[in-house]
This record gives C-alpha cells, structure tokens and sequence, in this order.
C-alpha cells in the first residue's frame, strides 16, 4: 500500500508553533482550572472512589479551550479550535497493580476525520511538567497555563499545542497527567510501570468515549512523554491486549534513567533529578533508605522542595547545581546509587528496553540534543531490534541552538511522527531500520 500523505493545513511546522503560541495566550492570568484536590468533595479528591475496572471514568467534566475561556477583564474571544475538551479523573493501576486513580485531558476532534479507518485516539504521555500538582495539564485547559501558587512562577501547558494540532486533524486526543501529578500522593516521575498504566488507561478511558465501535489506539511522547510511550507500548500487550493499539511514536525517550542522571547533573534541567528520586523513593522504601543513609539534611530539604514545584520553577531555583552537594561523602548521587545494590536495583527497573513491543515504534533523536543524548535513543532501539521489534529511527539533524536542541525536537520531529502514524493507520508496512543505527 501507498503511504498516506498527512493533510496539510498551513505550514506544518507553522502550525504547531501556531497552536503552542495558544496555550501561553494568558500566559500570567490566574488559572481558572480545577478546584484543589485538598478540598474534600472536589473534582480531583480521589480519595475514597471505591474499586473499578481498569479506565473507568469516575467524574468529567467540559472545560473550555484556551480562548474561549477568556481572559479576565476581557470578553469572552470566539475560538476556531477544533475540539472540545473535558477533564477527567479514571482508574489506573501502581506497580504492585493496586488501583490508583489519576486525572487526563480528553480532546475530542470536531475536525472531519478523512484518514483510513475510523476516527483514531492518540495518546499523548506529557513531556516533563513537575511534581506540583498545580502543573497538571488537565488543571490548565482553559488558560494553557498553569501557576505555582508557593513559588507564582507561571507553568505554560505546552503539551495543549501538541493536543490542538492533532485534534485539528482529526484524532481524538488523551493526555494523562501521570499518578500523582494533579491527584494526592506524589507524582511517581520516573517510575516505569506506572507511566506505563496511566498511559494505557488513559487509552481506555478515551476509547469508552468514543462513539465508533472501534478506535485505533496511537501512543505518543517526548521526553518523559517519550519514555512513557515507550513503556507503554512495551507492556500492552500484557497490561491492555484489548486495546486495537497500531503504533508509537516516542521522541528522546529517557530509557536509562541512571544514564539521564549522569547527564543532567549540574546542568539547567538538575531539578529532574529531584522528581525521579521523590518518585522512586515513594515506591520502593528501599531506595528511601539508600536517601536516608547517604544524603545531607540539606540534599533531604531540596528533595523536599522539589516536590512542590514545576519546571520552571526548578530551573529557576535549582538550575546549576549538582547532586554531589546533596552527599555526605560529596560523590555524585549518580556513583553513589552504583554503589549501593538496592539503589542501583531500582534504577534498573526502571529502565525501557527489556521487553519487545508488538507493534511498530518510531524513534527519534536529535544529534545536538543537549538533554537525551542520540546515543542512549539508538541503544534502546538497538536493544528492541534484538528483540524481533520493528523500529524505524528518526535522526533530528537541527543544528546546535544553544541549550534549546531538546525543546526543539518535539517540534521537529512532529511531522515526521505523525506521518509514521498515519501510514500505519494505512496499514502500509512499517520501515524497519535495525541494523542501520
């Protein structure tokens, strides 16, 4: 079969720039989002929401776009964006498989859908937003931007741009917030399995939505997004087998997350460091212990902070800065979790590449990428080729633009992505470049 041309509305990458630029359009205005969760009774108090199936829709809710919503002060404006939206709180599962409910933006497309088939459901797994619960992006819908009320550092919602594209091209669109991020409990950043489980009950719960009998199911990411993606698709086939998932797409998956450690220490994005280990140690008492044992009461008040701040707020406070100061010996926390077998354990399960998708992956990486380097993208897809997994490798070639490369990227890589998407959906077989990267 021929590939599928993905229909033009504009200059592609115009269109996206376009549709990020939406999301910051309040960019400083209160956020008229959701109620805190703190507040028993409201929307995202999950506490006490009795057992239910795998995605199952507790509460929604409609929450108007960016726009329509309005600006304060100012008249409601007249929005063409092609979607609805509504908020919702569904079922999902932690690593030990005990059900944990978490929030997610549903996008519904009131765009025609003229691609092969019925009207696909993407899910995007978000790129790293905080630990704060007040940087979800289902909290955010109606100003595409979020506030930190400790710090009143503004979080832009900039996965909502990404949502908008896609929906102004027909595919219905999830984005889970992750568990933790938005509900009570700590956002588990970092914790494999379940950004995996939030991811694929996300895709549950969009499919309940859905008025045709049956949705295709795409999985999509960058970032943490990425690697959720990855993870995702790594474990439908055990976790969700009755979702009709075709393919993912998942650009600079951070697949090692030690490696990623490493990496990042002393640079302006240090404060992921912080959410992994929060995360982590949240789950696995045992990693909590190797923190107590080895990191100052400076390092353990850091952590601490972290947890209620979002991105920004992080590069901000924290950008610079390296985990060797956190360390009673003064070695890196990276050397340090080597050294210590529990720690180092941990890590490893975390790490995206041990098990073989079953349907096709696109894989992205960018040569000047200043955060996921090309190379640990190349050995996850090598690792998957050995496997038997079919893996198509998308080399990003923007040129050096300071430290912005891994921003950069998800724009980049987005036609790209979704052209791979659309060809499967096609059923066109999938390029298979193992063995060329």
């Amino acid at each position: 079969m021929r590939s599928v041309t993905i229909r033009s509305r504009g200059a592609s990458l115009l269109s996206v720039a376009a549709a990020l630029a939406i999301t910051v359009t309040t960019l400083g205005a209160p956020a008229a989002a959701a109620e805190p969760f703190d507040q028993p009774g409201q929307f995202y108090d999950t506490q006490g929401l009795p057992e239910a199936p795998a995605g199952h829709i507790f509460r929604s809710a409609p929450a108007p776009l960016p726009l329509t919503a309005g600006v304060p002060g100012l008249p409601p404006l007249q929005s063409p964006l092609p979607a609805t939206a509504e908020r919702m709180i569904y079922q999902t599962a932690d690593i030990n498989g005990a059900p944990i409910a978490t929030s997610g933006a549903l996008y519904e497309s009131t765009a025609p859908w003229d691609g092969p088939g019925p009207r696909p459901t993407v899910v995007i797994g978000p790129g790293t937003q905080g630990q704060a619960d007040e940087c979800a992006p289902s909290r955010n819908i109606e100003t595409g931007v979020g506030t930190n009320p400790r710090t009143g550092v503004p979080m832009p919602s900039y996965e909502e741009g990404f949502a908008l594209v896609l929906a102004s091209r027909g595919f219905r669109v999830m984005v889970p917030d992750y568990i933790g991020l938005g509900t009570p409990g700590i956002h588990t950043y970092g914790v494999r399995s379940e950004t995996a489980h939030a991811m694929l009950d996300g895709a549950r719960a969009a499919v309940a939505r859905s008025a045709e009998p049956s949705t295709p199911v795409l999985l999509w990411g960058h970032s943490q997004g990425g690697g959720a993606s990855a993870a995702a698709v790594e474990l439908a086939g055990e976790y969700a087998p009755e979702l009709d998932i075709r393919a993912a797409y998942a650009s600079a998956p951070p697949a090692d997350l030690l490696a990623v450690l490493d990496h990042i220490d002393g640079t302006q994005l240090f404060g992921a460091i912080g959410f992994a280990i929060n995360g982590m140690a949240d789950r696995y008492p045992e990693l909590q212990g190797v923190i107590d044992r080895n990191v100052t009461d400076a390092g353990r008040h850091a952590l601490k902070d972290m947890s209620t701040m979002c991105l920004l707020d992080i590069r901000m406070q924290y950008g610079g800065n390296h985990t060797s100061q956190w360390t009673n010996t003064g070695q890196p926390l990276g050397t340090l979790i080597r050294n210590e077998p529990d720690a180092l354990r941990v890590m490893e399960e975390q790490r995206i590449g041990k098990r073989v998708p079953a349907v096709p992956v696109m894989l992205a990486g960018g040569i000047t990428d200043d955060t996921i380097p090309v190379g640990q993208v190349e050995e996850l897809g090598r690792n998957w080729c050995e496997q038997g997994a079919t893996v198509h490798f998308h080399h990003d070639p923007t040129p050096k633009i300071g430290t912005l490369n891994h921003v950069a990227a998800a724009v980049a890589n987005f036609e790209p992505g979704v052209q791979f998407l659309m060809d499967r959906l096609a059923g066109v077989p999938a390029p298979n470049d193992c063995g060329s990267f």
